[in-house]
């Protein structure tokens, strides 16, 4: 056997000049895919009007991209983005691979839109876009019909509409107006992926509840179509002037057959709501703007010892935006002890607005015997459909004190005019100190009755503290979510760890500690938002996300335990983290 060092020159130069050849047949079609690496800039239409929505893509053909911002285009007004998509094929020993970033956005100009072509940075170097041109005609009006009621209704001119429909269009300041946001289409096969629901600036709003939306048929104009309610929500202006209601886009998926299908996207028409001042001057003790407001006054008892307590309650009802009353100023006798009051509502939002009750329950201890009265109420406010301020009235209550039966053990309090001096108030004080007991022999006692002499006001004060609490959680739903969502995520982490159950808690917490609601969350709009609150953990959520869609299809090999330790750990350092 020879060894190597006797293997003939020629033979290993010979060796060498085949390996260098195979490794140059690995390297030809990398270095071919370097030099058709390019950036393709594409648009879905190029014929477009004002106010429709535009769908604009950037392929990375043959190389990467890692930050990337939607491009800025004079005429066009960036609405929601990036969809991503990677793509990889392999044809005839060459490599292409495909990098896509859609973006949606507005066209708010008219006549002739460029998009420039620009330069991006990526993995093959600097590369240079396409240049676009778009043609915008001017927005299309509308048909307007009657409806048999005699009032004119907007009728959708496309096969793909939204609308926002308010229940009036005039109203007066804190007056509300029901906003119906509906989605019309005359497709069959559309699968609506996501629609944004506009925040309403300088109104209160109450969301109504409703069942999940569903198309319902409707002839309109002599077309059908199929109309789909998502959104009701009861408005209270807070200022006024004109508003305009708008930016209410959908974007949808009609699928052509089992392979194919297209993106559709719709926008609304402009609302405006002209919001009025109040005609008359508000007085001073004026509630606010109610259809219809009343007060009632009532006590549990009209006679009662001294030391007993009573209840008092004072409740509103009306239609109108309750949740704004607030305590009324009651004046109560001077031997009165009077707590703080506990605030109970029975309120029921429809489509029809807000209606229901507030009350306010005192509870009140008279220390002194004797005959009272409690002023009457007074609910003063403004009636819109009258235009002018009402005030109703409940009349005042009379309560009968007595003095109770002596040696019950109550403490007893005069009136305060009624305060005497008497001699048996004096107590001779004890100097001879050989009468007491010694100092120690009642000291636990002592401590005893201490403790048992506070526990009461702290019992009472802690009460207090989680009752305003909760009240505060309750009118802070988004924040009282966004403080808690940790706490929750841990709680849903140790009911189940399959990949869906780890998926919906990463959805629950990022809702909850962006304050969104489930329209509104994307992956791509999480990605976006904290990039800008908290880079450095913005690409790690972008990650998690990736790898939690991945293992729905099968296509990761990760177990779902690490996933759900990968977002614990993700959440309590987004927590740190978070300002």
């Amino acid at each position: 056997m020879k060894k190597i060092g006797d293997i003939p020159a020629s033979n290993a130069l010979r060796g060498w000049l085949w390996s260098l050849l195979f490794v140059a047949g690995l390297a030809a079609p990398a270095l071919a895919q370097r030099d058709d690496a390019r950036v393709e800039l594409t648009v879905n239409a190029t014929d477009v009007q004002s106010g429709d929505m535009l769908r604009l893509s950037l392929t990375f053909v043959n190389c990467k991209v890692r930050d990337i911002d939607p491009p800025e285009v004079k005429g066009l007004e960036f609405r929601m983005g990036p969809s991503t998509s990677n793509s990889t094929s392999w044809v005839n020993g060459v490599t292409t691979s495909e990098q896509r970033y859609t973006y949606n956005y507005k066209v708010v100009g008219s006549g002739e839109i460029s998009v420039p072509a620009q330069t991006w940075k990526t993995s093959e170097g600097p590369l240079k876009s396409n240049p676009v041109r778009l043609f915008a005609s001017g927005r299309a009006q509308p048909s307007r019909t009657k409806s048999r009621n005699g009032t004119t209704q907007r009728q959708p001119a496309r096969d793909l509409v939204t609308a926002i429909e308010p229940s009036k269009r005039t109203l007066y300041l804190g007056e509300p107006v029901v906003l119906n946001y509906k989605i019309y289409n005359r497709y069959n096969n559309l699968d609506v992926r996501n629609y944004d629901i506009p925040e309403l600036d300088g109104f209160w709003k109450e969301t109504v509840d409703m069942p999940d939306a569903r198309w319902e048929p409707q002839l309109i104009n002599g077309k059908r179509y199929n109309v789909a309610t998502v959104r009701k929500i009861v408005a209270f202006p807070q200022q006024t002037g004109t508003i305009e209601l708008k930016d209410f886009d959908l974007v949808g998926y009609m699928r052509v057959n089992f392979f194919e299908g297209r993106e559709l996207t719709a926008t609304c028409e402009p609302v405006t709501l002209e919001v009025l001042p109040l005609p008359e001057a508000a007085p001073a003790n004026s509630l606010g703007t109610f259809a219809e407001l009343s007060v009632t006054q009532k006590a549990s008892l009209d006679s009662l010892n001294a030391n007993e307590a009573v209840t008092v309650e004072v409740t509103y009802r009306g239609r109108g935006n309750l949740k704004f009353l607030q305590e009324p100023e009651l004046v109560w006798p001077a031997e009165f002890e009077v707590f703080d009051a506990e605030v109970e509502d029975q309120i029921n939002i429809t489509a029809k607005g807000e209606s229901g009750s507030r009350t306010f329950k005192f509870v009140a201890i008279p220390r002194a015997p004797g005959t009272y009265t409690l002023p009457g109420v007074e609910a003063t406010y403004f009636n819109p459909l009258r235009a002018k301020h009402i005030t109703s009235r409940a009349p005042a209550l009379s309560l009968k004190v007595n003095a109770g039966e002596a040696g019950a053990g109550g403490v007893s309090f005069n009136h305060q005019q009624d305060v005497q001096v008497l001699n048996q108030d004096i107590r001779h004080i004890e100097l001879e100190p050989s009468r007491f007991l010694p100092r120690g022999t009642w000291a636990w006692k002592l401590w005893v009755l201490v403790v048992l002499f506070l526990a009461g006001p702290a019992t009472y004060g802690v009460a207090a503290w989680q009752r305003s609490t909760r009240a505060g959680e309750a009118q802070d739903r988004l924040g009282t979510r966004h403080k808690r969502a940790l706490k929750v995520l841990n709680a849903q982490l140790k009911q189940g760890q399959s990949a869906e159950e780890v998926g919906e808690a990463m959805e629950q917490y990022l809702m909850a500690k962006l304050k969104w609601e489930r329209s509104a969350l994307t992956r791509e709009a999480v990605h976006a938002t904290l990039g800008e609150t908290l880079p450095d953990l913005a690409s790690e959520w972008d990650a998690l996300w990736s790898a939690l869609e991945m293992h729905r299809y099968g296509a990761s090999a990760i177990q779902a335990d690490d996933l759900a330790e990968t977002l614990r750990s993700l959440a309590q350092r987004t927590e740190q983290a978070w300002t």
